[in-house]
């Protein structure tokens, strides 16, 4: 198993467990693209979905609730 599966599991099982440079990982990982925007909140666009995924970033980190709906839309459009 490589290092981007165990990465992409482990967001699956456990997504509170990552920091956030992780979940970011994970998402360029699945096709994610990275928009810069100002401020601290960080935007990631996936040319087969319709909603662009926000994230807002405090401390170096965010919140559990924004680690869980990644891996909550990770699971429903992609099926991982």
């Amino acid at each position: 198993m490589t290092k981007k599966d165990k990465l992409l599991q482990r967001l699956m099982s456990r997504p509170t467990s990552l920091s956030y440079l992780d979940i970011e990982r994970a998402l360029i990982i699945m096709g994610f693209v990275k928009i810069e925007v100002k401020g601290s909140h960080k935007k990631f666009k996936h040319p087969l979905l319709n909603k662009d995924i926000v994230i807002p970033i405090h401390n170096n980190d965010c919140k559990d609730f924004y680690k869980k709906m990644v891996a909550k839309i990770l699971k429903k459009e992609f099926n991982r």
